[in-house]
């Protein structure tokens, strides 16, 4: 298959149904891997994996399973305070400088992918922000393939960093905002790979992604308003026994159903674990000045009716993620903000 149609049978298919800021940015991939090395190190027992409530002070404290007093800082954090033209041809120049290894954008020196990546002052967040364009309606159908979709991303690590570049351990954390004009589909968001992207030599672990609707598909799948989405993740080893086999490594939203809403900001916090014999996912969302809401939890051999079991060989990180690589059917224009990848809750940026 070729890494162009970014693999649009390997997994575009699981996410459907048959203030002024820091100038902080990406530290370099080689001391990323020794960070990680040293937290991944400290928290291989993660031996409590029940439910990760909000608490603390000002309800910034959510969750646990890091370990630390957060000494060790993000392993990648962008605020986008940088200047990226949406009629570039040379985008990936500005993101390099800042840690990322490349990108695919019809304004980067790839010319197509059927998006682009760029920055803009945001007069709410009064501040600069990643422009994710995302316009699959220019995009020709793969082949055998029901509907358009795009094939661009910005990307962290590559072929030959180490497994440690996303910790197995990992924690994200971003500001997300859809334009009232965005309709969504079934797409990704969040695209790790253990060896190079696309996906192609190995089993992908887990992908993050954005759906239209939200709960068990066989049943009656809360639908969200126009311009919404629900999250939505696959792991293929996780096993959510109550449902039929098909839909067993697709977990939705399972402790609410609220859908995120067009022209709103909201800050996302994400924990997945792959590190143990079982792995877990958790996902918090708020908007500004209020608490953090918990929209799911998917822990194995905790949850209900779930496990998810980890081979020793696969208890590692990964060498690459990529943002947001296929985005299916519907144009949509999202602006991404203070984005954190971290080895735990205390190491996030603020």
């Amino acid at each position: 298959m070729s890494p162009e149609s970014d693999q649009a049978h390997s997994a575009a298919s699981f996410f459907g149904r048959p203030r002024l800021k820091r100038s902080l940015f990406a530290v370099n991939l080689a001391s990323a891997a020794a960070a990680s090395a040293v937290m991944v190190a400290l928290m291989v027992g993660y031996a409590d994996r029940g439910s990760h409530n909000p608490s603390g002070a000002g309800g910034d404290h959510v969750g646990s399973g890091g370990s630390g007093g957060g000494s060790i800082g993000p392993v990648l954090f962008d605020d986008f305070e940088y200047d990226v033209a949406r009629d570039a041809t040379n985008a990936e120049v500005a993101f390099r400088a800042r840690g990322w290894a490349d990108v695919k954008a019809i304004n980067s020196h790839f010319r197509r992918g059927s998006g682009y990546l760029y920055t803009r002052f945001d007069p709410v967040r009064n501040s600069r922000v990643l422009v994710l364009e995302s316009r699959p309606s220019t995009a020709p159908n793969p082949p055998n393939f029901p509907y358009p979709q795009t094939d661009y991303w910005l990307k962290y690590g590559g072929e030959e960093a180490p497994l440690t570049t996303v910790p197995a351990n990992v924690w994200f954390q971003f500001w997300i905002y859809a334009t009232p004009e965005s309709r969504f589909a079934r797409s990704k968001f969040l695209y790790p790979c253990r060896g190079p992207y696309p996906c192609t030599r190995e089993r992908f672990a887990w992908l993050l992604g954005w759906h239209t609707e939200t709960g068990p598909d066989e049943g009656r799948p809360i639908q969200a308003p126009p311009g919404g989405w629900f999250w939505s993740f696959v792991a293929p080893l996780a096993n959510h026994r109550a449902v039929p086999d098909y839909n067993r490594n697709k977990l939705y939203q399972n402790l609410s159903a609220m859908p995120l809403l067009a022209g709103r900001w909201y800050q996302v916090r994400i924990h997945v674990d792959t590190s143990g014999a079982q792995g877990a996912y958790e996902l918090w969302i708020r908007e500004a000045g209020q608490p953090w809401l918990k929209l799911a939890e998917w822990i194995g051999g905790v949850t209900p009716n779930f496990e998810w079991p980890i081979p020793e060989p696969e208890r590692v990180g990964n060498r690459v993620v990529a943002i947001p690589t296929t985005v299916n059917e519907a144009d949509s224009i999202v602006y991404l903000d203070d984005f954190a990848m971290a080895t735990s809750e205390a190491a996030l940026a603020r």
